[in-house]
């Protein structure tokens, strides 16, 4: 009887809460296509470059951006109820999705302006 009543509730409250999840993630994604493309951009990737100097090439310290907004936003939606390790596990995901975008946008965003020469 319980199970009859999860199969005509259940799919139906998954569905939301996978679109709702999936949306959450999709944030963080374009949150790092946004910085990917600011990077790019010659004024604002100045002023990056002037705030967060590197001497050999991009360093760690660079992605910090990303990782603070990220970290920001994952934690203006999550729910009060969780335990702290999932809070924590769910931002390093929301990071680690914000990271992954930056880098494929990125690599993109390069292919795209610099096209290879044969």
């Amino acid at each position: 009887m319980v199970n009859d009543l999860f199969r005509k509730i259940g799919p139906s409250l998954l569905k939301k809460n996978l679109v709702k999840l999936a949306a959450q993630f999709f944030i963080s994604a374009i949150i790092g296509i946004i910085y990917a493309f600011m990077i790019i951009d010659e004024t604002i990737g100045g002023y990056i470059n002037k705030l967060l100097p590197s001497k050999d090439g991009p360093g760690l310290h660079q992605y910090l951006p990303i990782v603070i907004t990220v970290l920001i936003y994952s934690c203006f939606i999550q729910r009060k109820e969780r335990i702290f390790l999932e809070k924590i596990s769910f931002s390093c995901l929301h990071i680690l999705i914000a990271i992954l975008s930056f880098i494929s946008s990125l690599i993109v965003i390069m292919m795209v302006q610099f096209p290879m020469m044969y």
